[in-house]
């Protein structure tokens, strides 16, 4: 799989149904605990985005993906656990309570398509918040064709911990006002004006536990980092990706345990195909 890590955050993942990589790594936005459904007030101008259009069907397909294009939302032969990873930022089983066995293991396949419209004004949009209204929309997606509703709890549960290690940092600072970017390929990635703070959330779905940011570093920072990714055969002669971040980067990942979202699974409902 190859996948731009961006400001853009605008990618086409081809992964196995148990992954959690999907759509640009999870960069993971945790929201404010409290009811799903209380949306904080917006403007009046404000455009709410949606799809215009949903078709769900069962699908045991071999053919296991999840993107995102201009216009729409695809996902085949995955279960819908996948579509609620990627709306929420979940990066662990332990991060959801509540969720039937059916909305694990059942295969089935989406197409969501928006109009013109939609689709022109959500590209016009700044890259992070084009992808916080991308979530916005599976949030909504969620609610309308499978009666999702869901309140959150914090939990504590293992976490990792970003630090620089007292080797002291070996990245390059980037030039001021340089355009973030970084593309993610197995067991590489090349990144330009990337910050510590979003390259701990791009990390969390490679490592499988959120990170935090304790570098207290500022600005962007150019760097490559290569490292053995998951399941990689025993002859790779890259290290794993805790030693690669220590001895490329100069950053430490240290286990720890702290405060993490969670979502509970108040209310969903298995829908009929179309």
């Amino acid at each position: 799989m190859v996948c731009k890590m961006t400001e853009r955050v605008s990618c086409s993942a081809r992964l196995p149904a148990q992954s959690l990589l999907a759509a640009a790594l999870f960069v993971c936005a945790i929201p404010a605990f409290g009811q799903a459904a209380a949306t904080p007030p917006q403007p009046a101008s404000a455009r709410v985005f949606t799809y215009e259009a949903v078709t769900v069907k069962p699908d045991d397909s071999r053919n296991s993906f999840m993107r995102f294009t201009p216009d729409s939302f695809e996902m085949s032969g995955m279960p819908l656990v996948m579509v609620i990873r990627t709306a929420f930022g979940i990066l662990m089983d332990e991060q959801i309570e509540g969720l039937p066995e059916w909305a694990k293991s059942e295969p089935i396949s989406i197409h969501a398509k928006m109009d013109a419209g939609t689709a022109t004004a959500l590209e016009k949009l700044p890259g992070m918040e084009r992808w916080k209204q991308s979530k916005s929309m599976l949030q909504q997606l969620l609610a309308d064709r499978f009666g999702v509703r869901i309140h959150h709890v914090a939990r504590d549960l293992p976490i990792y911990v970003l630090t620089v290690s007292k080797g002291g940092l070996k990245m390059k600072p980037s030039a001021p006002g340089a355009e973030a970017n970084a593309n993610y390929a197995s067991g590489r990635i090349d990144a330009h004006a990337v910050s510590a703070a979003n390259l701990a959330m791009n990390l969390s779905s490679i490592v499988g536990r959120p990170i935090v940011d304790k570098t207290g570093l500022e600005g962007g920072y150019d760097f490559t980092l290569e490292f053995a990714p998951e399941g990689a055969d025993a002859s790779d002669p890259r290290p794993s990706i805790f030693t690669a971040m220590e001895e490329q980067l100069g950053l430490k990942l240290r286990p720890a345990r702290g405060p993490v979202d969670v979502i509970v699974i108040d209310h969903i409902e298995r829908p009929a195909p179309n």
